[in-house]
């Protein structure tokens, strides 16, 4: 075998340097042609922002023109009905804490229910028990009421038995005093008088008169007999003398005479004491024995009035007291029923949680064996085919959303009084029982209020269905702020309800929901420039400064600001349709440019449920779309 020769080995050996070199040279050149290719390109780019910006290329630039500027105001929240049934506890609590009851049994959450169907069972023992003490007080009570209704029928009784006796003593007393003084019109005394229709003269003809008279009489024929005997006795005195009568027989006439005077003076003295004495003595004992008869009777009425009243006072308490047991027991019962609670309207079972506890993972408070208090809200049972967004709107948007202008028809009140009207008292007291009020509320509900100006135009996009835009509106705003997460307590939002005004099918409550509340549509073009160009905030006052382009160099020019969204705002006066402004005033004016993208600090996006955000058409210079310049919102136009 032939050995090979030295030329060949040598050119053997210098193949592989020579592949070496050229895949240097390949290196090389490529890294070559990068740096070229680099250089080339930066010097196009420059070469562009030179011919824009002339000797600033650092400068961002935006030409005005007229576009269309719609404002809008986007919330997050999630959906529930709009007509929500609550279902609240009723039982009451007891004196011995602060629940009422256990849930001994409750229906699953998110099940379809008929009206009328059991959704949730109470533990009513303990209302059992207090139902057998109560039916034992009610009875004991109804038997002191009965009891005192009969002695205060008694009382009446006696009272006019009293009354009666007083009056006829009264009587009694009122015809002694006639009957002693006897005043009566005497005609025939006054005779003038009686031809022009007087009355005649008023005489006493009573038992005085009557005694009076009598002693006169006597008194005259005393007299008489007086002057009788007087005489006999002198003519016996002067017979005895002649002799013709014995002096025996002239003392008796004596004597009689004798007696005929004495009887005289004891009638005189008679007269005198019924005329001085009498009269009066026994006109006083009959008129105190008549107003004694009087008071008596104001005695015996006021006290038979304060009996009555006694009685019927205790009749009324003793009632009352009746009436209030039994008003207990029934409550008791009404509180056993209340322990059985079923579904007011036809929907799906939503057991209630807290706007708090919506975030929260905390144990659920529906269930069997749990207590619930007095007032609770257990669960609701929505009308699912009328829906709507609970969201929050931000403080600095607040102003500018408006909901529906309602008007109270108080439809509910005339219909009361309507029920009040009516003919058939039992008709009428059936109508004033709570279960009817609560049927007429169900009937009228829908009525009660009427809208004289819709709220502002949404849309609604569903997570659960995002190829899905349904059509809203405003429903409600709230007036009083609510305090937002406890990582942003210094940022304000006002509760918002947004109404699903088309028919839906598929939704529940609680899915999340994206509303866009249509402030302003923009159907006319106007001037608008980015929010970052506009310099000026609240401590510069009404003045508001753009800087625009004017011969190659920047120029400051105030303008007058109009309506904004989240990336323009619109210009109402101080510049025209092609001027072209600077986006970053920072690079003229440095720090000391207070630009809109830092006013709106404290306003932007909050985060987490209820957040919102501003969106509309137009961009300027570089932002980012659907994006706050900055992180921040702006709170209106600062003009």
């Amino acid at each position: 075998m032939a050995s090979p020769s030295p030329n060949s080995r040598r050119s053997s050996s210098a193949d592989p340097l020579r592949r070496r070199a050229g895949r240097s040279t390949v290196a090389l050149l490529a890294t070559l042609f990068t740096l070229i290719g680099g250089i080339a390109a930066a010097a196009w780019y420059f070469g562009l922002l030179r011919s824009g910006t002339g000797a600033r290329p650092d400068l961002i630039l935006h030409r005005v023109k007229l576009e269309s500027l719609p404002v809008s105001v986007v919330g997050k929240g999630a959906l529930e009905s709009a007509d929500n049934r609550d279902i609240i506890c009723k039982v009451k609590a007891g004196s011995k804490g602060t629940f009422a009851s256990t849930i001994r049994w409750v229906i699953d959450d998110g099940s379809i229910v008929a009206k009328g169907q059991l959704l949730m069972e109470l533990d009513d023992s303990a209302l059992d028990e207090q139902y057998k003490q109560q039916s034992i007080a009610v009875e004991k009570a109804e038997a002191e009421w009965f009891k005192a209704d009969n002695d205060y029928l008694i009382q009446l009784k006696d009272n006019e038995s009293l009354i009666v006796a007083a009056q006829a003593a009264l009587r009694v007393a009122e015809l002694d005093l006639d009957k002693f003084i006897g005043l009566r019109a005497e005609p025939s005394l006054n005779p003038f008088g009686a031809l022009v229709g007087a009355h005649g003269t008023i005489m006493e003809k009573g038992e005085y008169r009557q005694k009076l008279d009598d002693v006169s009489a006597r008194l005259k024929a005393a007299e008489s007999d007086l002057e009788a005997y007087r005489e006999r006795s002198a003519w016996a005195e002067r017979s005895a003398k002649l002799g013709y009568l014995t002096v025996s027989q002239s003392k008796v006439e004596q004597a009689k005479l004798s007696g005929a005077s004495d009887n005289y003076e004891k009638l005189r003295k008679e007269q005198y004491i019924l005329e001085n004495f009498m009269r009066e003595k026994d006109l006083t004992d009959l008129k105190s024995k008549w107003d004694v008869a009087r008071i008596g009777l104001d005695k015996a009425i006021q006290t038979a009035e304060a009996k009555a009243a006694q009685a019927d006072s205790i009749r009324k308490t003793n009632r009352s007291v009746y009436q209030r047991e039994l008003d207990r027991l029934r409550e008791i019962e009404q509180q056993i029923k209340e322990c059985k609670i079923r579904a007011p309207q036809d929907g799906m079972v939503v057991y209630f949680k807290s706007e708090q506890g919506r975030s929260s993972s905390g144990q659920q408070l529906i269930a069997i064996g749990e207590q619930v208090r007095e007032g609770q809200k257990l669960m609701r049972i929505p009308d699912l085919r009328r829906m709507q967004v609970n969201t929050r709107i931000h403080e600095a948007q607040i102003g500018r959303v408006r909901g529906d202008d309602r008007q109270a028809t108080r439809i509910l009140d005339h219909v009361r009084v309507g029920m009040m009207t009516l003919v058939d008292p039992m008709s009428r007291l059936a109508s004033q029982h709570e279960q009817s009020l609560n049927w007429v509320q169900d009937a009228v509900r829908d009525r009660e209020y009427e809208i004289r100006r819709e709220g502002h135009r949404a849309s609604v996009r569903v997570d659960a269905f995002p190829d899905k835009v349904f059509a809203a509106r405003v429903r409600t705003v709230a007036a009083v702020a609510q305090q937002a997460d406890w990582f942003s307590s210094d940022v304000k939002l006002y509760p918002t309800q947004v109404l699903i005004t088309e028919s839906v099918t598929g939704l529940k409550p609680d899915m999340n929901a994206e509303v866009t509340i249509h402030i302003d549509d923009a159907t006319e073009p106007v001037l608008a420039v980015p929010l970052q160009a506009v310099v000026g905030g609240a401590e510069s006052g009404p003045k508001r400064t753009v800087w625009v382009m004017a011969g190659g160099s920047p120029v400051e020019r105030e303008v007058q600001l109009g309506k904004f969204n989240d990336a323009m705002i619109e210009v109402l006066s101080g510049l025209q349709e092609g001027d072209e402004v600077v986006v970053n005033p920072k690079a003229i004016a440095g720090d000391k440019a207070k630009v809109r993208e830092e006013m709106g600090n404290g306003g932007g996006r909050p985060k987490g449920e209820g957040g919102w955000e501003k969106k509309g058409g137009g961009e300027g210079g570089k932002k980012k779309p659907g994006a706050m310049p900055g992180g921040g919102m702006p709170k209106g136009p600062q003009v």
